[in-house]
C-alpha cells in the first residue's frame, strides 16, 4: 500500500492544485461576469468539449485502452505496447478530428439561424463560444490517452499537473482580457478566456506526450490492424455507449438549466466545482491509481488480490467523501462567501447557490461509489453492466428532472441528478459484489461515518462560537481558514480513537503525519 499511498498523494496533492487553481479561476470569472446570459452562454459552451472529453478521454477510450495496453506491456513487452498505442492515436485522432468540424458546423448553423434578441442572447452566444472552444476537444482526448498510458507504465505525476497549468492558463486569458479589452466588455472576456481554454489544451497534449516519448514512446500513422486493437474493440463499444448514456444525462441536465433561466446553469455549474475538490483530489485520484492495478489482477484471475484491492480502494474512498459531504453541510455558506462573493458576484447570489450546493453534496457518497465500481467492473472488463445500469439511470434522472425543475428550479434539478445517481451506484454495487462477493467493510464504514459526525458537529458547534465575535466575510474565512483543518483534525483524532484499521494509509493519502502523532499523544495519555 506504501508505493499506492505515494501515487495517489502525488496525483491528489496535483489535483489538488489543479482544483485551488480551478477555483481561482471560477472565482474571477464569477467577479468579472457575474451570473447571467453571458456566464451562461460561456459555462455552456466549455460544457461541450468537457462533456466529449469525459466520454473519449476520461471515459470509455481510456477505460478501454488500460487493461489491454497494460496486458500488452505485461506480454509483449514495450515496443509492441506503443506500436498498438499508436494505433489507438491514429483512429482516436481522425475521430476527434472528424468530431470537432461536425461541432464546430453545427454551433455555426445555429449561430446563424438563431433569432438574437435579448432574451435568446445566452443561446446565440453559446453557439459562437462552442465554435471557438470545440478544437478544445480533440486537444483533451488525445492528452487523456497519453496520461492513461503514462499511468499504466508508473508515471503519474505529469499527468495530475498539466490540469493546473489549464487553470493557469485561463486565468491568463482573463485577466489579459481585462488589461486588452476592459472590465466591462464581459463578452470580449469570454473569448480571451475561450482562447485560454486552448492554449491550456495544447499544454495539456504536449507534456505527457514528451514525457511518453522519454520512456521510448515515437508516434508513427499506423491504421494496420492488430490483435490488441480487436480486444480494445470489445470494451470500447459497450464502455463507449456505457460512457455515452452518462454524459448524455450530463448534457440533457445542462440543457434544462439553460432553458430554465439565466441563473440556473452557472449555479449547478458552481455547485459541482465544489463538489469537484473532494471527488477530483482524493476519490478519482483513488480510482485512476487502483484501475491499473484491478485490471491487472482482473487479467491474470487473482480473485482474491483483485477482491482485497477493491475493497481498499473503497473504504479510501468511503473515508474521503462521507466527512467532505458533512463539512459541506456544515461550512457551504461560508464556502461560497469567501470563494465567490466577489465584484459582481453578490450576497443574493450565494443565496441563490446555496440550496443548489446542499442538495449536490448530498449525493457525494453516491457519486464517488458510482465512480469506483463502475472502475470496478471495467477491471473485469464488464462494460456491458454499467452500460444497462446507466440506461436506467437516464430514464430516472429525465423523468425526475422534468418533474422537479419548474417547481424547484435548478435545485429540482440537482435533485434529481442525485437520486439517479442513487439508483446508480447502489445498483452498480450491487453488480460488483455478485462477482467478487461481499466485501466485509461494513464495520469500517461505520466507523468513517461516526467519525464523520463527531467532526461536523464540532465545526458547527465552533462555528457558533465564533459568529459571537465576528461576522460577515470576515466569519466565512475564519470558518474555512481555521474550522475546515479542526475539523479535519477531529476527524482523525476519531478514526484513530475508533481504531480505524486503514488509519495510517488514510494519513498518508491525506499527508496527515502530524496529526497520526498527535492521535498517538492522546492514546498513549489515555
Amino acid at each position: 500500500m506504501g508505493k499506492d499511498a505515494k501515487n495517489i498523494a502525488k496525483v491528489s496533492g496535483s489535483t489538488l492544485l489543479s482544483r485551488a487553481a480551478g477555483l481561482v479561476r471560477d472565482s474571477a470569472t464569477m467577479a468579472y461576469m457575474g451570473i447571467g446570459a453571458v456566464n451562461a452562454a460561456y459555462t455552456f459552451a466549455f460544457t461541450l468539449p468537457n462533456l466529449f472529453r469525459r466520454l473519449l478521454g476520461d471515459g470509455a477510450l481510456t477505460s478501454s485502452l488500460i487493461p489491454v495496453f497494460s496486458k500488452s506491456l505485461k506480454n509483449d513487452g514495450r515496443e509492441e505496447a506503443f506500436a498498438f498505442l499508436n494505433k489507438v492515436l491514429t483512429r482516436g485522432g481522425i475521430l476527434m478530428v472528424a468530431i470537432v468540424l461536425v461541432g464546430m458546423a453545427i454551433a455555426a448553423c445555429a449561430s446563424f439561424c438563431a433569432d438574437g434578441g435579448e432574451e435568446n442572447l445566452r443561446f446565440v452566444l453559446g453557439a459562437d463560444f462552442s465554435i471557438v472552444l470545440m478544437p478544445y476537444l480533440f486537444l483533451v482526448c488525445m492528452a487523456a490517452v497519453f496520461s492513461g498510458a503514462l499511468n499504466v507504465v508508473g508515471s503519474f505525476g505529469v499527468p495530475s499537473i498539466t490540469p493546473v497549468l489549464h487553470n493557469i492558463s485561463i486565468i491568463c486569458g482573463l485577466f489579459c482580457g481585462v488589461f486588452i479589452f476592459g472590465a466591462k466588455d464581459v463578452v470580449a472576456l469570454a473569448y480571451c478566456m475561450s482562447a485560454g481554454w486552448l492554449a491550456g489544451g495544447l499544454i495539456q497534449l504536449g507534456l505527457p506526450a514528451y514525457w511518453l516519448s522519454r520512456q521510448g514512446w515515437r508516434f508513427s500513422f499506423d491504421l494496420s490492424p492488430s490483435p490488441a486493437l480487436a480486444e480494445l474493440y470489445k470494451t470500447f463499444i459497450p464502455a463507449l455507449l456505457s460512457a455515452g448514456v452518462f454524459q448524455l444525462n450530463v448534457f440533457v441536465s445542462k440543457m434544462f438549466a439553460l432553458f430554465l433561466d439565466n441563473s440556473a446553469l452557472s449555479t449547478l455549474y458552481l455547485s459541482s466545482r465544489i463538489m469537484e475538490f473532494p471527488l477530483g483530489v482524493f476519490s478519482i485520484s483513488i480510482a485512476t491509481v487502483y484501475f491499473p492495478k484491478l485490471s491487472e489482477f482482473g487479467a491474470s484471475g487473482d480473485a482474491v488480490s483483485h477482491r482485497r484491492t477493491y475493497a481498499d480502494g473503497l473504504v479510501l474512498t468511503m473515508g474521503i467523501v462521507v466527512p467532505a459531504m458533512l463539512g459541506i453541510f456544515a461550512t457551504s455558506r461560508d464556502i461560497l462567501t469567501m470563494l465567490f462573493e466577489w465584484g459582481l458576484f453578490a450576497s443574493n447570489d450565494v443565496d441563490m447557490c446555496l440550496p443548489v450546493l446542499l442538495v449536490s453534496a448530498s449525493g457525494l457518497p453516491f457519486f464517488a461509489l458510482a465512480t469506483f465500481a463502475t472502475r470496478g467492473l471495467y477491471s473485469l472488463q464488464d462494460m456491458r453492466t454499467p452500460l444497462r445500469i446507466s440506461c436506467w439511470a437516464f430514464a430516472v434522472n429525465i423523468v425526475l428532472s422534468i418533474s422537479l425543475m419548474y417547481p424547484f428550479g435548478a435545485s429540482g434539478l440537482a435533485a434529481a441528478n442525485v437520486l439517479a445517481t442513487v439508483l446508480q451506484s447502489l445498483m452498480l454495487a450491487l453488480a460488483v459484489a455478485k462477482v467478487i462477493g461481499r466485501l466485509g467493510e461494513g464495520g469500517e464504514i461505520a466507523k468513517i461515518a461516526l467519525a464523520s459526525v463527531a467532526m461536523s458537529a464540532a465545526v458547527y458547534l465552533a462555528r457558533f462560537a465564533f459568529a459571537e465575535f465576528v461576522s460577515g466575510k470576515t466569519l466565512s474565512v475564519s470558518v474555512c481558514c481555521v474550522l475546515i483543518p479542526f475539523g479535519a483534525a477531529v476527524y482523525a483524532v476519531m478514526l484513530k480513537l475508533l481504531r480505524f484499521k486503514r488509519f495510517d494509509n488514510l494519513g498518508r493519502l491525506l499527508r496527515l503525519k502530524k496529526l497520526e502523532n498527535i492521535c498517538r499523544r492522546v492514546l498513549e495519555k489515555k
